[in-house]
This record gives structure tokens, C-alpha cells and sequence, in this order.
């Protein structure tokens, strides 16, 4: 959550068309690799066919179940758009209005290339007339208030310490590349990149009226700073301890960390008077900031917050600026050959400004009751068995077990859409206005989370669009979230039998419930509380643990000299591990003693792992692969499919795997943590 809500700083056709048809299987051989044993490489086996025949179409950066499950509810969100534009009679501040204008602005392509940078004049405007450090400060603090994060981030969260309250934290950021390490590595391919970076900065500073000169003099400047920002950043690894977010300091103990940047100003700004202490989270970084505003000259800071300006807005804005952007930040750094269609583009964008009132509309048309009705039937039993595994695990302690078992109890899971539904009446959607409707949509969401600071903790609150395939575990809250997005097939089918839907979504509730309990989320007690309820033996037990399933990770090697970073994807992997291990306890408590009919051949404990494999199905383009090796806290598909299984007994059994075989770890390597 704490990754998700700092990035926001994050199509099925009908549901019953979207379901199983005469002839369609949920477990499909056509997909197999025969020549591949399910022992040697299970992931191949399963997919193998589909993986050397499918090609990644030209507007996607990698393309599996997921992109195939998005690009049907894409067309269902564009059929549910389609009747919001053509409505003539929606009443104003509704969602069909809102959305329907929204979406016709975004489709106007005349009116955007026409407006040209005109939706950011009034930004530049004002970088133009800075004389001071004070002016710089004083125009981030403004920008923030309009949900523009310039240098750092800010957002409201559960206090860590005291989690039914809101407080604002505030973060490190100001980067343009993907990760610090993209500013710090001296390899040849990492000073490469950075040439073409420095030359896309050079290309965007000439839409906003640079020389060619002046242009290449400011990108080298805006490059120099970035990197000194990059240099006391914290890594992607480093942040994954939420220990890293929880800096609570007084606006006075702020103020005096930073004497060019007033932290009173800016709650000022923001209209928080009220607040008095919030997370500075990452003090280096904010001692660099400071140092820079009193060192850099004002001129370097216009060309820095121009050059922010125009890269953050260039999807909003004219062709050409669109096509700039999309050169380096799609092409050069993950391999995309083409744009999306616009009408995706605009729905990605109705999503980002507008995502509940979409939501509204999607759910109406995609997600029946007895689907959610079914979802909480899994969850229980997922519930259950993670208790079964908690009461018979030799290596906790019982102090530590019943306090596990207490949060354990103490999930709130959510299904399919919030209770309450956000309320957009009051954003102003302007015809032929699309960048401008951007800017006001992206304000309006950030009155909305201003208005939370230092105020109690909505439950019911969502993180995440109910149309987004994915889901999520808050552990401020102690909660796991299952949009209506995901609870589509192959993930869940109400025509399928049980086998496939436990491996399938009853693998992603286990992975949500077991984020509770992997070495982030396990920081956290029942009541979502940044405090320690482990002994100290049981917490190096379980540290131990997860370092052999780190080392595991770190053997991992999806290109040649390029590993996945072990430490950085723990969290998933132990999530992955625990999630699968105890969907398949639970379906084998709802299985009893009967149902063990073959389906097509299979037992139901092949179909369930042959579900979990197919689900996992993707391939990558290189650039992709190296990028998400560097900053995604997920492993590779394949490595997440396999991983796991090669850890698990009960797979050798479905299959037959012995000493030998590929996929078999000696007992004495396999990991197992919960």
C-alpha cells in the first residue's frame, strides 16, 4: 500500500459472455509444451506452446494473462463510455456526465495539438518570474496543492503508530528515470542510457521554446541534478522497509532540518493549518534538496521544474509532444514499438481522474452478486487454512503464534467495489479542454486526500479502481482488497471447477492474506500498527527463513548477467509461497473425500496447479525485462510460477517429480516459512 498510494503521487465483454462457452476448457493442453516434463520445467510444460507461437503486440511492453484480461475490460469500459457520450440527457456532477465529456475531451485529438502547451501556461508563467529560492519553494508547495509533486512526493496515510488517524507524509522523489541506480551505475549500457536521457530532455525543452543550445546546456544541468538527488536516494530495496517512511517530525524540528525550504510555508499552502507533526520521511534526501536551493542558480531550477513540468504532463498534450514522450519513455527504456489506440490512452486517463465513477458504470455491467457470494465462500476457507498452518508451525513460539493468529482473524477482506462511492459532482469537465480537465482532475484528487490529513481513517475507503485487474493488502488497515477487475477468467470462473479457481484467485486471495505476514507486512499487528509482536527468537527465525528464500531468488537469471534481486522481490515471493501453499490446503478441505473425478485427464491437484501456471503466463520484451528486474518488487512470471512449486512436496506428488528432476529441492533446501 505504502508503494501503491506513492506512485498515485499507485475488458471482459459482458460477465456472462466473458464466462465458459461450448468447448472451451479452464485447463487448456493447447497451450502445452508435450516435449517439456512437467518436472523439468512445470512453467514450460504448461505454457510452453503459447509461449513460442504468441507475439507481443506492438503496443505492449510485455503481454500475458493479465494484459489479456485488462483488454477485455477495456472493451467493456469502452462500450459503457460509448453510451455515457452518446447520453444527452445525464444530469450534471453524475458519473455518466462526468465521464462522458471527460472521454470526449480525451478522444478531441483537433483541439489538443491546437492547444499546444497552453494548458501548462499558467505554470510556466510562473517559473519565469523566480528571483529567489523562496519563489522556487513557494512554487513546489503551490504545484503540490495542485497535485503536481514536483522534487517530492506528499501523500496522507494511516499514521504508522496510530492507525485509525490520517497524517501526511512526505518523501523523496524529483527523479526522471526509474530508480536511483539508473543515475549511479558507471556500466556501458547504464552511461548509454543516460545519453539518450539527456537527449530526450533536450527534444521536450524545445516544445517549450529552447534553442537547440540552450536546450542541451539545460538537459546536462537538469541530468547533474537529478543526479545529485539520485545520490542520497534510497534504493528500491532500502524503501521496502516501511520503517523507511516513518520519520515524524514537528513543522519546527522540519524547519530547522531545512532552512531554505519552510515545511510551515508549505502545510500553509496546502491549507493544512492545522498540522503540526508529519512524516519526514527521508531526511537525506530533503538535507540535498535544501542544499541545492540555496546552491544551484535560479535558472537551473526553471530549466529542472520545466523540464518536470512538460515530461509529467507529454501524455496529455499535442502529437507531437505525445509521440517525444513516448520515444524514450516506452521505446527506449522498455521496448514498445507503438502507441496504444487513443481510446485506450483516454481510458487509461478516465481511470486516473475519474476511476470510481468508471468503476460505477463497469460493475454494473461486469460483476453479478453470486460472484462476490462465491469470492467470500474461498476467502474463509483460505482463512482457515492459513489458521491450520499457523496452530502447527514448529518453529514459532505460542507467545508469537497467538498474536499471529489474533491478525489472522482480524483481515477485512473486500470484494468487487467499495461501499461508498467516491463523489467527482464538483470537478469542472470543460469541452475541448483535455489537458486542462487532466490538471483539474488531478487537483480535485488532491483536495481530497488534503482533506484527510489529521483526521480519522475512512474504512471503507478504497486504493484502487474496481476495474483494475489486481488486487491488494493495506496492512494499515489490515485488509485485502479483490477488485471486480481480477474477478473475471481465467483468475476466477464461476464455470470452472474448484481445482482452477483455488489455484487461480484462491492463490491471489492466499498471496494478499500471506502480505500480512511476509517481511514487510508482518511489521504490522492486527490493528494495523507499526509495532513489534514477535519475540525476538521467533523474528530471527523467521528472518533466517526468508534469507534462504532470497538466496533462492538471487539464483534466478532470466537474462544472461541479469538476476532477479532476491531481496527486493521477498515480499512477493513470500506471498507467492504461503498464498499457493495454503490455496491448496483449503481446496483440499472443500474437496473431503469425494470429488476426485479426473477432468480431462487431470486430477484436481494437477488442475490446480496447472491453473496457477497458466495464470502466470507473460512474455517480455528485453527493455521491459531489465527495467522491472531493477524496480519491480515482483519477480519474472516464469520464476514466480516455478519458484514456489519447487518448494512444495505436494507438487512432486501431483506429478511424480523424484531426486533428479529439475524442479526437486532435497528436503534440506526447501524453503518453508508459513
Amino acid at each position: 500500500m505504502i508503494r501503491t498510494t506513492f506512485a498515485r503521487l499507485a475488458a471482459v465483454g459482458f460477465f456472462t459472455a466473458a464466462a465458459l462457452t461450448a468447448g472451451d476448457k479452464p485447463i487448456d493442453p493447447a497451450l502445452f509444451d508435450q516435449k517439456c516434463k512437467p518436472c523439468e520445467n512445470f512453467y514450460q510444460h504448461a505454457n510452453g506452446a503459447w509461449l513460442n507461437t504468441t507475439e507481443i503486440p506492438p503496443e505492449e511492453s510485455n503481454y500475458g494473462m493479465f494484459q489479456q484480461v485488462r483488454n477485455r475490460n477495456q472493451d467493456i469500459l469502452k462500450q459503457v463510455i460509448a453510451k455515457a457520450v452518446d447520453s444527452k440527457g445525464s444530469l450534471k456532477g453524475s458519473p455518466q456526465q462526468l465521464v462522458g465529456d471527460f472521454y470526449a475531451s480525451g478522444m478531441d485529438q483537433k483541439a489538443i495539438d491546437a492547444a499546444g502547451i497552453g494548458p501548462l501556461k499558467a505554470y510556466l508563467s510562473q517559473i519565469k518570474k523566480f528571483k529567489s529560492a523562496a519563489d522556487v519553494g513557494l512554487f513546489v508547495s503551490q504545484s503540490h496543492k495542485s497535485g503536481l509533486d514536483f522534487v517530492f512526493g506528499f501523500a496522507s496515510l494511516s499514521d504508522f503508530a496510530n492507525s485509525k488517524m490520517e497524517m501526511a507524509y512526505c518523501a523523496q522523489g524529483g527523479l526522471g528515470l526509474p530508480e536511483r541506480d539508473y543515475y549511479l551505475k558507471d556500466d556501458a549500457d547504464s552511461v548509454a542510457l543516460r545519453k539518450k536521457y539527456e537527449a530526450h530532455i533536450a527534444e521536450m525543452l524545445a516544445f517549450l521554446d529552447y534553442s537547440e543550445a540552450d536546450a542541451a546546456k539545460a538537459a546536462a544541468t537538469i541530468l547533474k541534478m537529478e543526479t545529485e538527488l539520485a545520490k542520497v536516494s534510497l534504493s528500491a530495496v532500502e524503501q521496502r522497509d516501511p520503517s523507511s517512511w516513518y520519520n515524524v517530525k514537528t513543522l519546527k524540528e522540519a524547519d530547522q532540518a531545512t532552512p531554505n525550504f519552510s515545511w510551515s510555508g508549505y502545510f500553509n499552502t496546502l491549507g493544512l493549518d492545522q498540522v503540526t507533526r508529519f512524516s519526514f520521511a527521508h531526511p537525506k534526501f530533503f538535507a540535498q534538496m535544501d542544499k541545492m536551493l540555496a546552491e544551484q542558480s535560479i535558472s537551473d531550477w526553471q530549466h529542472y521544474l520545466r523540464w518536470h513540468l512538460i515530461s509529467g504532463a507529454a501524455p496529455y498534450l499535442s502529437g507531437k509532444i505525445r509521440a517525444a514522450d513516448f520515444a524514450f519513455a516506452q521505446t527506449t527504456l522498455r521496448g514498445v514499438q507503438e502507441q496504444q489506440p487513443r481510446w485506450k490512452q483516454v481510458i487509461s486517463a478516465t481511470n486516473q481522474v475519474l476511476g470510481e465513477a468508471l468503476g460505477q458504470m463497469y460493475v454494473a455491467e461486469a460483476f453479478p452478486p453470486e460472484a462476490k457470494e462465491r469470492m467470500l465462500v474461498m476467502i474463509e476457507d483460505l482463512r482457515g487454512a492459513l489458521k491450520e498452518r499457523l496452530q502447527k508451525l514448529a518453529w514459532m513460539s505460542e507467545e508469537t503464534k497467538q498474536k499471529a493468529l489474533v491478525k489472522a482473524d482480524s483481515f477485512t477482506p473486500h470484494i468487487g467495489y467499495p461501499d461508498e462511492w467516491r463523489d467527482y459532482s464538483q470537478l469542472k469537465i470543460k469541452d475541448n479542454d483535455f489537458g486542462g480537465n487532466m490538471l483539474r482532475g488531478i487537483a480535485h484528487a488532491r483536495a481530497y486526500e488534503l482533506a484527510k490529513v489529521d483526521k480519522p481513517v475512512n474504512p471503507k475507503e478504497w486504493g484502487m479502481n474496481p476495474q483494475i485487474v489486481n488486487a491488494y493488502y493495506n496492512p494499515l488497515k489490515n485488509e485485502i482488497v479483490f477488485p471486480a477487475g481480477i474477478l473475471q477468467p481465467p483468475f476466477f470462473n464461476m464455470a470452472a471447477d474448484d481445482a482452477v479457481n483455488y489455484g487461480a484467485i484462491g492463490a491471489v486471495i492466499g498471496h494478499e492474506l500471506m502480505h500480512g505476514f511476509d517481511d514487510s507486512g508482518s511489521q504490522f499487528d492486527a490493528e494495523g500498527n507499526m509495532k513489534n509482536w514477535w519475540t525476538g527468537e521467533d523474528r530471527e527465525k523467521f528472518e533466517a527463513r526468508a534469507d534462504e528464500l532470497v538466496a533462492q531468488f538471487n539464483g534466478y537469471q532470466p537474462l544472461e548477467g541479469l538476476f532477479v534481486n532476491g531481496e527486493l522481490t521477498l515480499g512477493e515471493n513470500i506471498a507467492d509461497l504461503g498464498g499457493l501453499t495454503i490455496a491448496y490446503e483449503a481446496l483440499q478441505k472443500r474437496l473431503g473425500a469425494g470429488n476426485r473425478t479426473k477432468i480431462d485427464g487431470f486430477t484436481p491437484e494437477q488442475r490446480f496447479f496447472l491453473s496457477w501456471s497458466q495464470a502466470w503466463r507473460r512474455l517480455y520484451r528485453t527493455e521491459e525485462l531489465k527495467v522491472r528486474v531493477a524496480t519491480d518488487p515482483h519477480s519474472p512470471s516464469q520464476y514466480r510460477a516455478n519458484g514456489p512449486l519447487s518448494n512444495m512436496p505436494m507438487f512432486y506428488e501431483a506429478f511424480g517429480c523424484k531426486e533428479g528432476d529439475a524442479m526437486y529441492r532435497n528436503e534440506k533446501d526447501r524453503v518453508v516459512i508459513w
